[in-house]
C-alpha cells in the first residue's frame, strides 16, 4: 500500500495541479511557477527562505495563479529535477512545460559588502520571451530586506506595491524608494515625448511649406524655322 502511494502520489499531484490550473485560467489570470532563486554571497538555505517570502507576496497580489511549491517540488523530484541546479532559462522553460504553466519566474538574491541585490525575471514558457524583469539594490537594515522582496513580488506581476511598503523603504533607503515610485512610469514619458515630436514636426513642415517660393516657370521652347508650315 505504501509503495503504491509513493508511486502514484506524484501523478495524483500533477492531475490535481492540472485541474486547478485549468479551472482558474478561465478567470483570466496567468499561471505562474516560481523556481528557487540562486544565492550569490548568501547560503542556498537563505535563498530558499527569501524565495518563499517572494512567492507568498506574489500570492497576496491575487494577480496571477501560483503553483504551490510543495506540489511543484513533488512533481520535479519524481522527474529527477533538482531546483538548486536549474538556473538557466532553458531549464526553467522545461520545468514550466512539465508543470503546464504559462509563465515562469526565476532569479537570484545576492550580497556584496553591505548591499543586497535582487534580480527577478518572468518569461513565457511557450515562447521564451521575457515578460518583465525587476532588479533592486538595497543598502540598509537587514530587517527591511523582506519588505524589498515584497515590493519585487508586486512589481514582477506588473503592479505597484502598496504605499505602506514603499513608505518603509523610504525610511530605510530613500534612493531605492524613489526608484520604486518611478517604476513603470517610463511608458507615459515616452508617449509624451513622441506626441511632442510629432506636433513640433508637423509645425515645422507647415512652416516650410508656407515659406518655400513658387517655382520659376520654364521658358517656352524656341520655334524652329519652317515649323509653322
Amino acid at each position: 500500500m505504501n509503495t503504491f502511494y509513493r508511486l502514484s502520489a506524484p501523478f495524483i499531484a500533477l492531475a490535481a495541479l492540472t485541474f486547478q490550473v485549468n479551472a482558474q485560467t478561465t478567470q483570466g489570470k496567468q499561471t505562474v511557477a516560481l523556481l528557487e532563486f540562486e544565492g550569490r554571497g548568501i547560503s542556498q538555505l537563505e535563498a530558499k527562505t527569501l524565495t518563499d517570502r517572494l512567492m507568498s507576496e506574489m500570492v497576496n497580489t491575487d494577480a496571477v495563479i501560483m503553483v504551490e511549491r510543495n506540489q511543484m517540488e513533488e512533481i520535479l523530484n519524481e522527474q529527477g529535477f533538482q531546483q538548486s541546479g536549474c538556473t538557466s532559462s532553458e531549464c526553467a522553460a522545461e520545468v514550466g512545460a512539465l508543470l503546464g504553466v504559462q509563465n515562469m519566474v526565476s532569479g537570484a538574491f545576492g550580497k556584496l559588502g553591505s548591499s543586497y541585490t535582487i534580480d527577478a525575471k518572468m518569461f513565457s514558457v511557450e515562447t521564451g520571451a521575457t515578460i518583465r524583469t525587476v532588479s533592486k539594490t538595497y543598502k540598509g537594515p537587514v530587517d527591511n530586506l523582506l519588505t524589498v522582496i515584497e515590493v519585487v513580488g508586486w512589481e514582477i506581476v506588473g503592479l505597484k506595491a502598496p504605499q505602506n511598503k514603499i513608505d518603509i523603504l523610504a525610511a530605510a533607503d530613500p534612493a531605492l524608494s524613489a526608484n520604486t515610485k518611478q517604476s513603470g512610469g517610463g511608458g507615459k514619458t515616452l508617449r509624451r515625448l513622441m506626441w511632442t515630436t510629432l506636433l513640433l514636426g508637423g509645425g515645422a513642415a507647415a512652416y516650410l511649406a508656407a515659406t518655400v517660393e513658387d517655382p520659376i516657370p520654364l521658358p517656352e521652347p524656341p520655334v524652329l524655322p519652317g515649323g509653322s508650315n
